[in-house]
C-alpha cells in the first residue's frame, strides 16, 4: 500500500527539479488522486503531510524518509529509531532544520544551497502539520512521530527541561512552540494561527496519558519549568501558554498548583509568576500560593511575587501574611513581618502580637525594625505637608503659513538632491555589472510621488486644522536645513506631532527635544510634557513620559537629562503616585519586557525631589537603606535624611544578628553625625566580636568626634591583630605570601610587630573597599614615611602582579605545538571554503605555514589571564602612600597593557586618591579629561572633584597647585645629599638630566662612596636622582597634554595665579618658553608676549612688558592674532631657535557654505587603510569610540572634558578585533557631552570655539594627508 501511496507522492515533488508549469503541476495532482481511489483521502493527505517533512532524509539514505513514514504510520520496522540514533554525524537534524532545538545549535557540518532548501521545506512542511495533528494522527503516531525527531537528533541539541517528561515529549513540544513559532512568514493563512487555536493542553495530557498511565499529571509542571536554562532563552517556551484552554486548564488544577509550583526551579516559578501577572482570574484563586512565593527562600521569586500582592483582595494578603507570620518557618516569619510593614500602618498590631510571643531572636530583631519602620510613617506624617501646584495650560500658537514656502523650498532641493543621486547612481551601476543599485531610483520615484497638495497642507497638519498625511520623507522635508527654528510659534506640541506622524506609542526624547530650543524647553515641567504628548494624541502619555525618568539606565533617553529642576519633576508624580510604586516593587511591573522595567534608583531619585517624601514610601525606602544592594542603600539613606529622628533606626538595627546590617547601620549612623549615637556605638564597640565590625565602629566613632586613641596603641593593635590573625583567610586572597611583606617602623622609630601589618592586610582585604576608610588611613599613619611608602609599593606591585599572570614561554610553546596542526587544518579548510569567494578574508589561509600558526598560538596563550586580583581588592586601601612616580609608572603601563580591565583600574585609581602626592593627582587630573574607556574617565572626573572639595579648590586650581617638580628647587636645581658631599643637577634644552659636583663641574654619574659615608644617604640620593628623571618626563608628557587643552577650551588665568602656579614653576616656566601668550586687558586690549629664559615677558619686538594686576592670562593662537601677526611670530621663534611646545601659529578656521553646518566633509572620499588611520589618528590624541553591536566602530574621538565637547572623526568603520581593511575618511564633527553616550548630539559648526574648530580641522586635514588621497571609486572598496 505505502509503496504505491509513495510513487504518487514522489511525483508530486520531481515538479521543481522537471521545472513543469503550474498547469503540469495540476494535471499531475489529479493523476496522483486519481490514481490513489483506493486510499482513503483523507489519509492521503496525513501520509503527504508527514512525508514533506522527512523527505530530506533521503540525502542520506535513498528510502530512509519511507522506512520512517512506515514506522510513525504503521509501527513497523522500530529499527529505524536505532539507524537514526547510530548515524555518524548531525547531518540529518540539520536537514529537518535542526527539530527540538531550545536555544542555539550550530552544528560542526555544512549543508550546500539545496540542502539547506530542503531543511527550509521540512520547517515549512511541520508547521501546516502540527496545526492539524491530532486531527490526522492518533495518540501512537504522534507517539512515534516525535520519537523519531527525538532519534534524528541524537539528543545532541536536547534542553532536559523537566525530567519528569519523556525527552520526545520536550522535542515535540519544543519544535511545535520555538521552532514553529521562529523565522515565520506572515501571510492570511498563517499556519502558527492554527497551531493556537487547533491544539489544546488537554490533548498534550492525554498524549502523556496514552503514554505511560499517570504521566499526564506531570504537564502542569512542564508548562513552566525551565530546568537550567539561561535568563536569554528562559522564555523561549512561552508560547505554549498561550493555548486556547490553558487558563480554564490551569484553574480546574489550583491544588495541584499549589503543591507543584513551590517544587520547580527558580526558572520556573518566575515563569509562573510573569503568566499569572497578567492572568487576574488565576491570580485572585490562588493568593495563599502567591503570599507563600513571596516570603520564599529565592530572593528573586519573592521580588516578583511580592510584586503581585497589590493585585490581590486586601484582606487576601493580609490573613495569609499573618498566617505565615504567626506560623511559617523562621524565615517565613521574617519576610512575612517586612511585607507587612511595606503594607502600611494597618499592621502595626499584628506585628507587635507577633513580637511579644516570638522566641527566636533573629526573628525578633526583625520584627522590632519592621514595627519601627512604620512608626517613622507617623513621625514623618506629621512633619509631611506639601501643595501640589496648579499645573498652567500650554498655549499653543498656529504656525503661520508662510512656513509652507519653506516647506517647497526644501522639498525641491531635496528633489535636486535626489536627481543628482540618480545621475551618480547611473553612473556607478555602469562600472559595476554584476550588482546594480536602485536605492536612488526608488527615491527619487517616491519622492516624485508626494503631492504638492499634499505638502500645502503640511502647516495646517502641524496645526491640527487638517489630518497628518505621512508622506515620503516627510519629517526630512519639513525640518530641512532647520527652517522651521526661525517662527517662534514653532513648539513642543508641533514637535510632539510631527513625531506623532510616525508613531504614536513610542518616542525618543532626544528627537524631541533637538527640535526645540534650550530656552524653550528650560521652561517647562512633565506635566508640560503630558499635555504636549496627549494634545498629539501619543498613547499613554503619562507612562511615556514616566518612563523617560524612571528607565534612565535603560535605552530610552533620560528625560532628566533635559528636564532636572525637582519643582518641575515631583508634581507630576504626586500626581501620578502608581509609577513610583511600580518602580519600587510595591506593585508589579507592567512592562513585558525586563529591560523596560522601572529603576528603584531613579524612582528614590524623584522621590528626593519631593518637598518631603511621601509617607507610604517610607517603610520601603527604609528596607533599601539597610538592604542588600549597597547603590540602592546609600541612595535612601541620602532621600531619608531628613526624616524625624531616623538616626533611631539606624541605632536600632545595630542590634542585628547579621553583620551585613550591622555594618551598614554603622556607616549610617556615621553619615547622620547625630550625637545620639555615640552611646550606642561605643556600647557595641565592648561587645562586638567581628574584627570587620569593630573596624566600622572605629571609624564611626572618630567620624563623631570621638578620641579613639586608645585602640592605636601598638599592644592594643597587637592584641587585635593576634585575634584577627585566628580567623580564616578569604579563598580569594590565599595567593598572597604575608612573608614578602616589608618591615616597617612606628612613628617613633620602633620597630612594627609583623603581625600588625599582616593584620592590616588581611583586615583591609576583607573590607573589600579599594578606597581606604578613616581608620585604616589612621592606622597607616601610625607609620614613619618611608615604611607607609615601601608597604604601599610593595602592595600595588603585588597586586598587579597577580592580577596579570599569565603563562610562560615555555608553557605557551608546548600549547601552540599540541593545537597547531589541529588550527592549521581549520584554515586550509576555511580557504577551500571561502578562499575565492572572500579571498580579502581568508586568502592568507592558502599560504599560511605551520610555523606561523605556532607563533600565532604562541601569542595568544601568552595573551591569557590566568586569574584575577580584583577579589582582593580591599588590600589596595593600604597602597594610598605609594610613590608618585612609581605608582604612576606602575598604572601607565597597566592601563596600556591591560585596558579591558576596567574593574581593576577603577579600584587603583580609587585607592590613590586618597594621596596628595602631586604626579598621582596629575594622573587622575589627566584620566579626567581624556581616556579610552568611559566609566573610568567618568570615575577620575568624580576622584578629582573630591579631592579638589576636600582642598576647598576648582578643579583648574587643583590642576595647577598640584603639578608636581620632580624634586627641582625654584631655581630648577636637583639638591642631593651624597653623605658628607652635596652634588646638583640640572636640565639642559634637550630635558637631558646634568649632574655637577661641588665645584660645579659637570660629572658622568654618582660617584662611589667614600668609606666614612652613610650608606642609607647614598642610597637615597641614588634614588632620588632616579625618581626625579622618570617625575620630570612624566610631568612635561602630562602638561603639555594639559597646555594644549586650555589653549583649546580658551582657559584664562588670574596674573597673580599664573605667575605662581605657571611662570614660577621649575618645570612649567620650560614649557611656556615654547609658548607665545595673551594678556588679556579690562579694556578688551590684548597684548602677545612670551616668557624668555631669563624670566622677563617679551612682545614681538622683543620689549619687555608687563603684567597688570587686573589683566587675565591666556595661550595664544592664529585665530586671535590673525595672520600676519601668528607668521611673525613663527619667524621670531625661528630666529631664536625655539621650538614651539606644539603648533599654535599655523592653524586656521575653515571656510563653510552652509551657516547650519553639522560637520565637515571636504575629505570625504579619501582611501587608506585601517591600521594607517589608527596609526595617525591616536598620534594626534584621538581614541576608538564605543563599540557598536556586533564589534564594529566607526569614529575616533577626542573629548574635551573643560567645554563639554567632545571632536569626532568618521570614517568608513571597522571591528574588533581589528584587522588591517580597507578605510574611507569621512566628516569631522562635534558632539555635546551627554551623560550617555547615546545621547550625545552634534552640534552647529558656528558653535564651536573657533581655537578648537582650527585645531580639529587640521587634525582633520593631517588624517587627509597621510591617506592616498581622493578615490572616485571609494563606495567600492570597502567591505561595508
Amino acid at each position: 500500500m505505502f509503496n504505491q501511496l509513495f510513487s504518487k507522492i514522489e511525483s508530486l515533488f520531481s515538479k521543481t527539479e522537471n521545472k513543469e508549469t503550474a498547469k503540469d503541476t495540476q494535471t499531475t495532482e489529479r493523476e496522483v488522486q486519481q490514481s490513489t481511489d483506493q486510499y482513503n483521502e483523507n489519509f492521503q493527505k496525513k501520509v503527504e503531510a508527514v512525508y514533506k517533512i522527512f523527505l530530506p532524509l533521503a540525502e542520506i539514505e535513498k528510502d530512509l524518509h519511507k522506512e520512517v513514514l512506515t514506522f510513525i504510520f504503521e509501527g513497523e520496522n522500530p529499527n529505524v529509531l536505532l539507524k537514526l540514533n547510530s548515524l555518524p554525524d548531525e547531518k540529518a537534524l540539520l536537514l529537518l532544520g535542526k527539530p527540538g532545538t531550545y536555544a542555539w545549535y550550530w552544528g560542526n557540518i555544512q549543508l550546500d544551497k539545496k540542502q539547506n532548501k530542503l531543511a527550509e521545506n521540512s520547517i515549512q512542511a511541520r508547521r501546516q502539520f502540527y496545526g492539524k495533528m491530532f486531527e490526522y494522527l492518533d495518540s501512537a503516531q504522534i507517539i512515534r512521530f516525535a520519537k523519531v525527531l527525538e532519534a534524528v537528533a541524537q539528543q545532541k541539541n536536547f534542553k532536559n527541561l523537566y525530567d519528569k517528561v519523556p525527552p520526545w515529549f520536550i522535542y515535540l513540544t519544543i519544535d511545535i512552540y520555538i521552532i514553529m513559532f521562529e523565522n515565520r512568514k506572515f501571510s492570511e493563512s498563517d499556519p502558527v494561527k492554527e497551531i493556537k487555536n487547533n491544539l489544546s493542553l488537554e490533548q498534550f495530557r492525554q498524549l502523556l496519558e496514552d503514554d505511560q498511565q499517570g504521566l499526564g499529571e506531570e504537564l502542569l509542571a512542564y508548562l513552566f519549568e525551565r530546568k537550567d536554562i539561561d535568563n536569554y532563552h528562559r522564555n523561549n517556551l512561552n508560547h505554549i501558554l498561550e493555548v486556547k484552554d490553558c487558563q480554564t486548564y490551569l484553574l480546574a488544577r489550583l491544588d495541584q498548583l499549589r503543591q507543584v509550583i513551590p517544587t520547580l526551579s527558580v526558572n520556573g516559578q518566575e515563569i509562573f509568576i510573569d503568566y499569572i501577572a497578567e492572568k487576574n482570574d488565576v491570580l485572585i484563586q490562588i493568593p495563599d500560593l502567591v503570599v507563600k512565593l513571596s516570603v520564599g527562600k529565592s530572593k528573586t521569586i519573592r521580588t516578583k511575587a511580592t510584586s503581585l500582592l497589590s493585585k490581590l483582595k486586601p484582606n487576601d494578603s493580609q490573613k495569609y501574611l499573618n498566617e505565615f507570620l504567626l506560623e511559617g518557618s523562621s524565615q517565613e516569619r521574617s519576610f512575612s513581618a517586612d511585607l507587612l510593614a511595606r503594607l502600611g500602618a494597618d499592621n502595626l498590631a499584628v506585628l507587635e502580637q507577633a513580637l511579644a510571643q516570638e522566641k527566636l531572636k533573629a526573628v525578633q530583631q526583625n520584627l522590632q525594625m519592621a514595627i519601627q519602620r512604620l512608626k517613622s510613617v507617623d513621625s514623618a506624617d506629621q512633619a509631611q505637608h506639601f501643595d501640589i501646584p496648579e499645573q498652567v495650560p500650554l498655549v499653543v500658537q498656529k504656525i503661520p503659513q508662510s512656513f509652507t514656502q519653506d516647506i517647497l523650498d526644501n522639498y525641491q532641493a531635496l528633489l535636486e538632491n535626489a536627481e543628482q543621486a540618480l545621475l551618480d547612481e547611473i553612473e556607478y551601476n555602469k562600472t559595476e555589472p554584476n550588482y546594480k543599485r536602485n536605492w536612488a531610483k526608488d527615491g527619487l520615484k517616491s519622492l516624485k510621488e508626494v503631492k504638492q497638495s499634499t505638502l500645502l497642507a503640511t502647516v495646517d497638519a502641524l496645526n491640527n486644522d487638517k489630518p497628518m498625511v505621512k508622506y515620503y520623507r516627510y519629517e526630512n522635508i519639513i525640518t530641512y536645513k532647520n527652517k522651521y527654528k526661525k517662527y517662534p510659534e514653532f513648539s513642543i506640541v508641533h514637535a510632539a506631532r510631527l513625531l506623532g506622524s510616525q508613531n504614536r506609542d513610542w518616542i525618543y526624547w532626544v528627537n524631541l527635544f533637538e527640535m526645540l530650543d534650550p530656552a524653550e524647553y528650560s521652561k517647562y515641567e512633565l506635566r508640560d510634557l503630558v499635555q504636549a504628548l496627549e494634545i498629539a494624541k501619543f498613547i499613554e502619555p503619562k507612562r511615556k513620559v514616566a518612563k523617560g525618568v524612571l528607565m534612565g539606565s535603560s535605552y530610552y533617553s533620560n528625560l532628566t537629562e533635559y528636564i532636572h529642576d525637582p519643582e518641575k519633576i515631583w508634581p507630576f508624580f504626586a500626581e501620578n503616585m502608581d509609577f513610583l510604586s511600580e518602580a519600587l516593587g510595591l506593585s508589579p511591573s507592567l512592562e513585558k519586557n525586563q529591560y523596560q522595567a522601572f529603576n528603584a534608583s531613579d524612582a528614590i531619585y524623584v522621590l528626593t525631589c519631593f518637598p518631603t517624601i511621601p509617607s507610604q514610601f517610607i517603610p520601603r525606602l527604609l528596607e533599601f537603606a539597610l538592604g542588600e544592594n549597597k547603590r540602592l542603600r546609600f541612595d535612601a539613606q541620602q532621600s531619608l535624611q531628613n526624616i524625624p529622628n531616623i538616626h533611631q533606626r539606624a541605632i536600632e538595627a545595630l542590634e542585628s544578628g547579621k553583620q551585613e546590617i550591622r555594618i551598614t547601620a554603622i556607616e549610617w549612623l556615621a553619615r547622620l553625625q547625630h550625637p545620639e549615637a555615640v552611646k550606642p556605638l561605643n556600647a557595641l564597640l565592648k561587645k562586638e566580636k567581628k574584627e570587620v565590625v569593630r573596624a566600622a565602629l572605629l571609624t564611626a566613632l572618630e567620624k563623631l568626634g570621638e578620641d579613639i586613641s586608645a585602640y592605636l596603641k601598638p599592644a592594643v593593635l597587637l592584641k587585635e591583630a593576634e585575634q584577627g590573625l585566628k580567623g580564616k583567610l578569604s579563598a580569594s586572597f590565599t595567593w598572597f605570601d604575608f612573608k614578602t611583606l616589608p618591615k616597617a617602623t612606628w612613628q617613633d622609630g620602633t620597630a612594627v610587630d609583623p603581625n600588625i601589618i599582616q593584620w592590616w592586610v588581611v583586615l583591609a582585604e576583607k573590607l573589600k573597599e579599594p578606597k581606604a576608610n578613616e581608620l585604616l588611613q589612621r592606622y597607616i599613619a601610625l607609620l614613619d614615611e618611608k615604611s607607609q611608602q615601601q608597604l604601599a609599593n610593595h602592595l600595588l606591585q603585588s597586586f598587579i602582579h597577580q592580577d596579570t599572570l599569565s603563562p610562560t614561554l615555555e608553557e605557551a610553546t608546548a600549547y601552540a605545538t599540541k593545537e597547531a596542526p589541529s588550527r592549521l587544518s581549520h584554515y586550509r579548510d576555511m580557504y577551500q571554503r571561502y578562499g575565492e569567494k572572500y579571498p580579502e578574508y581568508y586568502g592568507k589561509y592558502g599560504t599560511i605555514s605551520l610555523e606561523e600558526v605556532i607563533e600565532e598560538l604562541k601569542r595568544e596563550h601568552m595573551a591569557i589571564y590566568l586569574g584575577s586580583a580584583i577579589k582582593s581588592k580591599g588590600m589596595l586601601a593600604l597602597t594610598v602612600h605609594a610613590q608618585g612616580s612609581f605608582a604612576v609608572k606602575q598604572l601607565q603601563n597597566y592601563m596600556k597593557q591591560h585596558y579591558p580591565r576596567r574593574s581593576q583600574i577603577e579600584a587603583m585609581i580609587s585607592a590613590l586618591s586618597i594621596s596628595n602626592d602631586p604626579l598621582i593627582i596629575q594622573l587622575l587630573l589627566s584620566l579626567s579629561r581624556r581616556y579610552r574607556t568611559a566609566s573610568v574617565q567618568t570615575l577620575a572626573n568624580s576622584l578629582v572633584s573630591e579631592i579638589a572639595e576636600r582642598n576647598q579648590w576648582s578643579s583648574d586650581e587643583l590642576a595647577d597647585r598640584t603639578i608636581p617638580t620632580a624634586g627641582l628647587d625654584e631655581n630648577a636645581v636637583l639638591v642631593l645629599q651624597y653623605g658628607t658631599r652635596q652634588f646638583t643637577a640640572i636640565v639642559d634644552d634637550k630635558d637631558k638630566f646634568i649632574l655637577k659636583n661641588e665645584e660645579g663641574k659637570e660629572i658622568k654619574a654618582l660617584p662611589a662612596a667614600r668609606q666614612n659615608d652613610d650608606e642609607s644617604l647614598i642610597k637615597e640620593a641614588k634614588a632620588l636622582f632616579s625618581t626625579s628623571k622618570k617625575e620630570f618626563k612624566q610631568v612635561v608628557d602630562m602638561q603639555t597634554g594639559r597646555l594644549y587643552e586650555a589653549m583649546c577650551s580658551e582657559r584664562q588665568w588670574n596674573v597673580a595665579e599664573w605667575k605662581e602656579y605657571i611662570f614660577e614653576h621649575p618645570i612649567m616656566k620650560r614649557l611656556i618658553q615654547r609658548l607665545v601668550w595673551l594678556e588679556v586687558k579690562t579694556n578688551g586690549e590684548n597684548v602677545s608676549f612670551r616668557p624668555s629664559d631669563d624670566g622677563a615677558l617679551l612682545n614681538l619686538e622683543d620689549d619687555e612688558i608687563e603684567l597688570s594686576a587686573d589683566s587675565k592670562i591666556q595661550i595664544s593662537h592664529a585665530v586671535l592674532v590673525g595672520e600676519d601677526e601668528a607668521k611673525a611670530w613663527i619667524a621670531h621663534f625661528k630666529d631664536y631657535k625655539v621650538k614651539f611646545l606644539f603648533e599654535q601659529m599655523t592653524h586656521h578656521v575653515p571656510q563653510l557654505d552652509n551657516d547650519n553646518a553639522t560637520e565637515i566633509s571636504e575629505r570625504k572620499g579619501w582611501l587608506t587603510d585601517t591600521f594607517t588611520l589608527r596609526g595617525v589618528i591616536t598620534k594626534l590624541g584621538y581614541q576608538r569610540a564605543s563599540i557598536e553591536d556586533g564589534g564594529s566602530f566607526d569614529r575616533y574621538t577626542k573629548p574635551f572634558k573643560q567645554l563639554g565637547i567632545d571632536v569626532e572623526i568618521t570614517f568608513s568603520g571597522s571591528y574588533v578585533p581589528e584587522e588591517n581593511i580597507p578605510a574611507v575618511l569621512y566628516e569631522l564633527a562635534f558632539t555635546k557631552k551627554a551623560s550617555r553616550s547615546w545621547n550625545n548630539h552634534e552640534l552647529p559648526i558656528k558653535e564651536i570655539p573657533p581655537i578648537l574648530l582650527a585645531e580639529s580641522y587640521a587634525d582633520y586635514l593631517k588624517v587627509a594627508d597621510a591617506t592616498h588621497g581622493f578615490d572616485p571609486d571609494w563606495e567600492k572598496k570597502t567591505p561595508w
